[in-house]
């Protein structure tokens, strides 16, 4: 069963209503110009058929037999066939000497005697050539003129259901030219359609498969045309799609693993306490293990949160913020850590500092790079601004006077979950990261030459509002 919904179908029937249409619009153009143009070559002819008949008689001063009818022409040419006409033979007085059908047009009956007229009374000069054309003629009318005179005239017509018979003919024939020419038309736009659908139903083949997550099968592009280009498009969404996807498989792999240890170690402690074997002293540390963990699991799915929340589709307002209201805000937030650690938050940024983006995910990024320079710090964490590019971009460095990064962990410090030595829940540099590419900016880390870690971020600098 044909389905009518399919895009073949649709071409098709797309291209046989432009067509019907286009016929019927040619066909009702074509009427009046076909008819025209059959009554000028009509009156061209009638007139040369009169002419020879004038001059065959001229030459006959003897007089006419009816055995001699047919030495007259009685055919004109019309659009290349022979067309039969008909003629009168008319002296001086009108009335008719001879003609091509004497028992329809009988000699010696006046031209205003017949029962079809051919001459609709229009006035007219004898001594040239006339054409007339009545309900159901189209004549023309030439004079006999001799050395003694005028002698008679000779018409020649032609029935216009004659000239309509012709182009109902002539019509069928481009009809009939038409169709056929339709039919090829119609079989090339089958083979073309074919040619066509096809490369579309490999497309819905293989997104069938890439949803499936059969991301390693590939679709050909040999050619460089527009579907070779989609297929291309379809292959680098598959990549990334893998990409994607081995990356969550990743993603959830180390989270389950990063949260089973702070749960198997408070099931653990919990377990002891409630069975009685840490008591005294050993009860206290174990609480205080169970807090830590707790809070490192708190971390983690807090972290995680943010994760989701980035990954996921979200509108950014890019609005001018103060940078040192936002990193007031952060201090008070990781204060509580930093006591704890004995770490010292010195910021050097000032007033009216101004850097444009999402205010939660700026005061999300900072929170970060302090907490993870607090827990890696000696005794201080260092924050900086300056504006670069014209002043077009904001500097923001956060240095710390830890042991710096080593060489691993300036290749990987950016994957999701990776901890290194001290290291947290391994997704604080991966949100910096994800962060500050959606405020199209750059993060790059390195060690300072004098010691510690150095987390550089460059955003877009704004302008100061009020």
């Amino acid at each position: 069963m044909v389905k009518l919904q399919s895009i073949s179908t649709k071409i098709i029937i797309s291209f046989l209503a432009v067509v019907v249409s286009t016929l019927l619009v040619t066909a009702l153009a074509f009427y009046p110009l076909l008819i025209e143009v059959l009554e000028k070559r009509a009156e061209v002819g009638l007139e040369k058929q009169a002419w020879e008949i004038a001059h065959a008689i001229l030459s006959r001063q003897s007089g006419l037999s009816a055995n001699r009818e047919y030495d007259f022409p009685l055919t004109i040419i019309l659009l290349g066939r022979s067309v039969e006409s008909d003629f009168l033979w008319l002296d001086p007085q009108d009335k008719i000497s001879f003609s091509s059908k004497p028992e329809l047009f009988s000699s010696g009956l006046s031209l205003s005697q017949l029962a079809v007229k051919i001459r609709e009374g229009k006035t007219f000069d004898r001594n040239k050539s006339n054409v007339f054309k009545s309900e159901s003629y189209l004549a023309t009318e030439v004079p006999i003129r001799s050395s003694a005179g005028l002698e008679g005239t000779v018409m020649t017509f032609i029935a216009l259901s004659t000239l309509h018979a012709l182009y109902w003919e002539m019509l069928l024939l481009f009809f009939g030219c038409f169709l056929v020419a339709l039919l090829v038309a119609l079989i090339i736009a089958f083979f073309l359609i074919r040619y066509l659908v096809k490369p579309l139903k490999r497309l819905e083949e293989y997104a069938k498969a890439v949803g499936n997550r059969q991301f390693d099968i590939r679709l050909e592009t040999k050619s460089d045309n527009e579907l070779s280009q989609l297929a291309a498009t379809f292959n680098q969404m598959a990549d990334q799609l893998k990409s994607h996807d081995e990356g969550m498989r990743r993603f959830f792999r180390n989270a389950s693993h990063e949260m089973k240890t702070p749960l198997m170690s408070i099931n653990g402690y919990a377990e002891g306490i409630r069975d009685g074997i840490f008591t005294g002293p050993e009860m206290e540390n174990a609480i205080e293990i169970i807090h830590k963990e707790s809070f490192r699991m708190r971390n983690l799915v807090e972290n995680m949160i943010d994760i989701s929340i980035l990954e996921q589709p979200h509108k950014i307002y890019f609005l001018p913020h103060d940078l040192y209201y936002i990193i007031k805000e952060c201090r008070r937030t990781v204060g509580g850590y930093a006591m704890e650690k004995k770490i010292e938050i010195l910021s050097l940024v000032q007033k009216d500092t101004w850097v444009s983006g999402d205010w939660d995910q700026l005061c999300s990024l900072l929170i970060n790079l302090l907490s993870n320079g607090i827990r890696h710090a000696k005794s201080f964490v260092k924050v900086e601004s300056q504006t670069i590019d014209s002043k077009n971009k904001l500097l923001i460095t956060v240095h710390d006077d830890g042991a710096g990064f080593n060489t691993e962990d300036l290749n990987h410090a950016f994957e999701y979950f990776y901890t290194g030595v001290n290291g947290g829940s391994g997704l604080g540099l991966p949100i910096v990261k994800k962060i500050v590419t959606e405020h199209n900016g750059q993060v790059r880390i390195y060690n300072s030459s004098q010691g510690g870690a150095i987390v550089e971020v460059v955003l877009w600098a704004a302008k100061g509002v009020g």
